[in-house]
């Protein structure tokens, strides 16, 4: 009979870093099979020979192989989703999973590239990668020659994302870089965190809370000795009961971000300086400390990780249905920036509009993931639910992002969520804004804010914005919504960034419409609105709403002369032209806007006679011949 130790040593021999698992397949307490994966025997020997029964796992990314894991379970199925998305597998290396009811087919992963797991690849569910970080149970059999493994096919390659997966490389070397700690209270904070590391929660830690309870470890190791031996013991507590590799990216990913946070916020700093009761200290930080980061984008070019972006524009002018396509690009990792191929989480707070009637039909319209979108909702004590507070629950808010993993949050309108605060008060809007700032960069994730446009008339966009101007200081990006000035239908719109302080200031504008589309719910059909993209335009936002803010009073004037002229032929019938312009001077409109008022109101004409006569008359009005119109002049048009 063959042994799991034949197994695993055929294994080795064909190239596989493995280790060993439990009898039950998880993971053993205290050792840390991404480092100590080996294909070496005698190390292999060692393992098995405390237990027989051991089961194998393979370091996927230190083998240099990319595992397709395809699953029928919990509903998913993995094979029918890989025929829906008309994808094949090419002939490699394959064995069926423990289960019976799945197989791990093993492609040789491409050089040099960075890659990391996923779940449900791209929308798929049942398909499952494992690659870089990750690993595979072994369930195949031994190993008499090395398996000829087929290149990974470029839809199973998931890359490392910079703004998301952890950095090993920089991990490490905090790592290996012992602090040290003059000063007898940092050490004392050292050996606290050695302490509390040793007693790290085994289970029952979600991904909100992670960070929370490591910084205060990192903190306290940047000036003493012991990080390894820290990391290491809370490592394995935390994953002691996770066979699942998400959890060990999870703990380096929050590990990581703990020690950007750390650094960031006081690296090397000067001692503290107390106030005199005591409830206030001032440090100061060299900039030299500080480590630069790249701008990380969520939307390419537009909205920047980590930052407030405005969306505002005039009531009812399309701005949600914008904001909610975005979401649906977001849940489906379809947006171009960070998250593109990656879908993430979005947090919706809105209270404008029924998420049943509105909010929902529209997201389906979009085609979003609709268990990836969710509404955020706070219950007081009286057990009341009532909409979030970006100054209360920003604690709450931040373990929630950090939890599903958000990449936006969307506030619908964004001043109903500053509670109390005067949004006309700079000082109490930086009071909302900036700390509900600071909980995006270290979540990272993005936040949206709609406002509306104010009645100022300003053809300025950054002054149209309504309430103070804290909002667009804070806010690093500012989009605009506005009606196409050379549409007279104004069914078109215009999207465009008129601020981007962390980007390029001449992206193009984006033209839009919103056609009408049917959902069918459980009640019958509901209607709502889809975007649809148009072209792009050459014309700047800004010099947009500048040439129509001088053209509003043409557009007042057109609108003003077609009232008049609707109710001029409704009385008149069909007459000559020129008395039409003759009585509409009288009246105060120009021949130009009575000439584009008789576009807008569809009035037809008609010329006949010699010399030619031109008529005016409404939709449906019985023709006449010449001379039976009122006022006819010769030559008129």
């Amino acid at each position: 009979m063959v042994s799991n130790l034949d197994i695993a040593l055929s294994l080795a021999r064909a190239g596989f870093y493995v280790f060993p698992l439990t009898s039950n397949g998880n993971f053993l307490k205290g050792f840390s099979w991404d480092r100590g994966a080996s294909r070496s025997q005698k190390q292999i020997r060692a393992w098995w020979a405390s237990d027989s029964r051991q089961r194998i796992g393979i370091h996927c990314g230190r083998s240099g192989i990319v595992a397709v894991d395809l699953d029928r379970k919990h509903g998913k199925d993995g094979f029918a989703s890989l025929r829906a998305a008309g994808l094949t597998l090419p002939r490699t290396f394959n064995y069926t999973s423990r289960s019976g009811n799945g197989e791990h087919h093993i492609f040789r992963a491409p050089a040099g590239e960075q890659l990391t797991i996923d779940r449900d690849l791209n929308g798929m569910p049942g398909v499952d990668i494992r690659s870089g970080i990750g690993m595979v149970a072994y369930v195949g059999p031994k190993l008499t020659t090395k398996p000829r493994l087929a290149p990974a096919p470029e839809w199973a390659l998931v890359h490392k994302k910079d703004g998301w997966d952890y950095d090993t490389a920089d991990l490490e070397a905090w790592l290996d870089a012992e602090g040290s700690a003059p000063d007898p209270k940092q050490k004392a904070r050292a050996a606290k965190a050695r302490r509390m590391a040793t007693i790290f929660p085994e289970g029952g830690v979600d991904n909100g809370d992670l960070l929370r309870r490591i910084t205060p470890l990192v903190s306290g190791l940047m000036w003493g000795s012991g990080r390894r031996q820290a990391y290491e013991a809370a490592r394995a507590r935390y994953t002691s009961d996770y066979p699942d590799p998400k959890y060990l990216i999870a703990f380096d990913r929050a590990w990581a971000k703990a020690i950007t946070r750390v650094e960031a916020d006081g690296q090397k700093p000067t001692a503290p300086i107390d106030a005199h009761d005591g409830s206030r200290t001032l440090q100061l930080t060299p900039a030299s400390a500080i480590k630069p980061r790249p701008v990380r984008w969520l939307w390419e070019g537009r909205i920047a990780i980590g930052t407030l972006a405005l969306l505002a524009g005039r009531e009812g002018i399309g701005k949600s249905t914008l904001a909610y396509w975005l979401v649906a690009q977001i849940t489906r990792g379809r947006l171009p920036g960070e998250s593109f191929g990656k879908p993430r989480a979005v947090l919706i707070a809105a209270t404008e509009d029924s998420w049943a009637h509105t909010i929902v039909p529209r997201l389906i319209a979009a085609k979003a993931d609709l268990d990836k979108v969710f509404r955020v909702a706070v219950r007081s004590a009286d057990e009341v639910y009532v909409g979030m507070n970006v100054i209360k629950d920003l604690k709450l808010l931040e373990q929630a992002a950090a939890q599903v993993d958000a990449g936006l949050l969307l506030l619908d309108p964004l001043m109903s969520r500053l509670g109390d605060q005067d949004t006309h008060k700079d000082s109490d809007v930086r009071i909302a804004l900036e700390p509900m700032v600071d909980v995006a960069d270290r979540v990272g994730m993005s936040v949206l804010g709609l406002i509306h446009h104010n009645k100022s008339g300003s053809t300025d966009p950054l002054q149209l914005i309504m309430g103070s101007k804290a909002f667009t200081a804070v806010a690093r990006s500012v989009h605009t919504v506005v009606i196409d000035p050379d549409d007279e239908e104004e069914e078109r719109k215009l999207f465009g960034t008129p601020k981007n302080n962390l980007g390029r200031t001449n992206l193009p504008t984006l033209s839009f419409t919103i056609a009408s589309t049917a959902i069918d719910t459980d009640e019958g059909t509901a209607w709502t609105g889809r975007l649809v993209w148009g072209a792009e335009v050459s014309e700047s936002i800004s010099a947009v709403m500048e040439r129509s803010g001088a053209e509003n009073t043409d557009r007042t004037a057109l609108k003003e002369a077609a009232d008049w002229l609707h109710d001029f032929l409704s009385m008149t019938g069909v007459v000559g032209s020129a008395r039409v312009k003759e009585e509409g001077r009288k009246a105060g409109h120009s021949e130009s806007a009575l000439k584009r008022a008789r576009h807008r109101i569809k009035a037809e004409t008609r010329s006949e006679g010699f010399p030619r006569t031109t008529y005016w008359y409404l939709p449906g009005e019985e023709s006449v011949s010449r001379g039976a119109a009122a006022g006819p002049t010769p030559g008129e048009s």
